[in-house]
């Protein structure tokens, strides 16, 4: 298929052991088997390629979070620069996340309001059913997909790799955004956080409805409804945005040490930072280093299965789970009802109660411990239906791409773009990713964009 002229831009950010980037090529992969002209540009470094591009050539704009929506052209948001195209944020964390650590993500959505060119995507649907009735953005649900490592036929690498009797992890833990010390109670984090305007029966009984055996998927929405908190208040209100931010990313911490924890008596390697801190010396736990996220799908072959946390989604899973079972490799993940609708082989699949996880139990009797499994190979109907060709295509049917297509005009001597470069050297530690949900978009400016648009430098 010839690509347009048009340029896709895909957009990601520096981070480590290339996480973002992976993502951004796998996504303009997919781009371009529908035909397009996809290209990826990671910023700041490729912000004078990205300048270069005329604005009535950009066929649109897919921005991997918000970061990169901070570089400025002309002195001017991307979103304005390339005013003729559709752009879309793919949120890779909690929406309620970006607001608080990254400012530009208050000015989208204020122009989002007003211009349904402009629209989020997100690979979760919870946070989107929670939030979206509040917010008047066009926001779309688009799962993960894998991220498969395919040997070529008649090489060395395509002899399947002989699993070991070990699991792996693979992720990071202790960099969370709310900062709670290690240790710390959720009481006592809630009373260090609103003591001061929360009487103490109320935060006694948040506390018990968040630590329920039952309790909601999501933290942030059972603190507010157990606060009386509305979606506008958690998401404008400085107080309620930090607590609810402080509290959710608690329960990513202890719900990850839970479910390791949970896994005493197997063997267990470790791949990511902060979990020997966190653990100690736990009898059969290595913890050998870091990996690159494009080199995932050459280290589940080697093990029993990967053990994965979903940062506290509802409904959508993280790419390690399309990638471990695409592979043909056993993946033991936290409950999800995502997992109905992605339709894995079940025989690959474990699942823990991330509220009362008893991982090493569930292997055993799943028997899994009892022998080694064969060596693993690609399950080719996952691969096609879950790889980012066939994503990519189901966004482009829900979300067309409508800008006409223009004539190239002569590409002599521009005038160099004026780029002014996201601020600061360091980005976020983990990639964690939430939100998502059906089309929802009014045309009226909701009052609670106003709100937002008041945060405009």
């Amino acid at each position: 298929m010839q690509p347009h002229a048009e340029v896709m831009a895909v957009l990601a950010f520096e981070h480590p052991n290339n996480a973002v980037t992976s993502v951004a090529e796998r996504m303009a992969a997919g781009l371009v088997c529908q035909g397009l002209n996809a290209r990826v540009f990671t910023l700041p470094g490729d912000a004078q390629a990205l300048a270069a591009v005329p604005p009535q050539q950009m066929l649109g704009v897919l921005s991997l979070g918000p970061m990169p929506l901070a570089t400025e052209i002309d002195g001017r948001p991307l979103w304005e620069h390339f005013g003729r195209s559709p752009v879309s944020v793919y949120l890779l964390d909690a929406l309620l996340y970006d607001l608080a650590r990254v400012p530009v993500m208050k000015e989208f959505l204020a122009d989002a309001a007003s211009q349904p060119r402009l629209s989020l995507i997100s690979p979760e649907a919870g946070y989107r059913d929670w939030l979206g009735g509040t917010l008047p953005v066009a926001w779309r649900y688009l799962p993960f997909a894998a991220f498969p490592q395919l040997a070529l036929p008649g090489t060395a690498e395509a002899t399947p790799a002989e699993p070991q009797g070990r699991f792996c992890v693979v992720g990071t833990i202790g960099g969370e955004l709310g900062n709670a010390p290690a240790g710390e109670t959720l009481p006592a984090l809630l009373q260090r956080l609103l003591g001061r305007r929360v009487d103490s029966r109320r935060l006694q009984q948040a506390a018990e409805a968040l630590n329920a055996p039952d309790a909601h998927p999501m933290p942030a929405r059972t603190l507010a409804a157990s606060l009386g908190w509305t979606p506008a208040e958690v998401m404008t209100g400085n107080e309620q945005l930090a607590a609810t931010i402080a509290v959710d990313s608690w329960f990513k911490r202890e719900r990850r040490l839970a479910a390791v924890r949970s896994m005493t008596g197997l063997q267990v390697d470790f791949f990511g930072s902060g979990w020997d801190q966190l653990l100690g010396e736990v009898p059969g736990f290595r913890h050998v280093g870091q990996i690159r996220h494009g080199d995932i799908a050459k280290l589940v072959p080697h093990y029993l299965g990967l053990v994965n946390f979903d940062p506290n989604w509802q409904h959508g899973l993280h790419d390690r789970v399309y990638t471990t079972t695409a592979m043909g490799c056993r993946i033991i993940t936290n409950d999800n009802s995502a997992l109905a609708e992605a339709a894995l082989p079940a025989e690959q699949v474990l699942c823990y109660d991330a509220n009362r996880p008893a991982i090493a139990e569930s292997v055993a009797a799943a028997g899994w411990l009892d022998s080694l499994p064969p060596p693993a190979r690609p399950n080719s109907e996952l691969l096609a239906r879950h790889q980012w060709g066939t994503r990519m295509a189901q966004w482009l049917t829900d979300a067309p791409m409508a800008v006409p297509a223009l004539p190239a005009p002569a590409m002599a001597d521009p005038a160099p773009a004026a780029v002014q470069p996201m601020p600061g050297p360091a980005f976020a530690a983990s990639v964690n990713a939430s939100l998502g949900a059906q089309t929802h978009f009014s045309p009226a400016l909701h009052p609670l964009m106003h709100t937002l648009a008041g945060t405009r430098r």
